[in-house]
C-alpha cells in the first residue's frame, strides 16, 4: 500500500563522506553539500555532512554514531568503487538487517542516463530493522553526479520506505 501521506519532516538524516581529499581540504565536498540541500528541500531534517578518513572502521564507528544519534536515513558518500580503501558497501553491509537491491540496481540503472561509467559503482541501501526502529542506511558514490542520481531514485521511494517500517 503507497504511503504518499507519511510525513518526512520526523526523520533525521546524516551525511557521511569518507574521502581522505576532501578531509585534507584539497577538494570540496560538492557530494555532501548537494546530498544536504535535496534532503532538506525533501523535508527531512539534516545536518552539515561529516567527512571522516576511507577506513572500514572509522565509516562503520560513524554509522554506529549516526544511528545512535537517531538518524533514520544514513548515507555514506565515497567508497563504492573497487579500490583498495572502498569498503564502504561492505561496512553498510555489517550495519543493516535486510538489503534492499532493487534500489541500488535503480540507482545504477539511472546513472547509466549520465555516464557509462554508472555500473563501476557498488551502492548498497538497506534496513538496520524491519520495524519503526529500523534506520535506512546507503552507500552512494561522493561526486556530485553520482549524488544526484542516488537521490533522485531514493527520494521519491522515502515515505514509502519509512511508512513501511512505520507499520504497525
Amino acid at each position: 500500500m503507497p504511503h504518499s501521506d507519511y510525513d518526512l519532516a520526523g526523520i533525521r538524516a546524516a551525511i557521511i563522506t569518507t574521502n581522505n581529499r576532501v578531509l585534507a581540504g584539497e577538494r570540496p565536498d560538492r557530494g555532501g553539500q548537494l546530498a544536504v540541500e535535496q534532503l532538506a528541500a525533501a523535508g527531512l531534517q539534516t545536518s552539515e555532512p561529516v567527512v571522516i578518513p576511507e577506513e572500514h572502521h572509522a565509516v562503520a564507528e560513524q554509522i554506529r554514531d549516526s544511528l545512535d544519534e537517531g538518524n533514520r536515513l544514513v548515507i555514506v558518500l565515497g567508497g563504492t568503487g573497487f579500490g583498495i580503501r572502498h569498503e564502504s558497501p561492505e561496512v553498510v553491509r555489517e550495519a543493516i538487517e535486510v538489503e534492499i537491491p532493487g534500489i541500488a540496481e535503480q540507482i545504477r540503472a539511472h546513472g547509466l542516463t549520465n555516464t557509462p561509467l554508472s555500473p563501476l559503482s557498488r551502492e548498497v541501501v538497506g534496513v538496520t530493522a524491519r520495524d519503526k526502529t529500523g534506520a535506512l542506511v546507503v552507500a552512494s558514490p561522493s561526486s556530485k553526479g553520482g549524488v544526484a542520481d542516488t537521490l533522485s531514485v531514493l527520494i521519491p521511494l522515502l515515505k514509502d520506505i519509512f511508512g513501511q517500517l512505520d507499520e504497525i
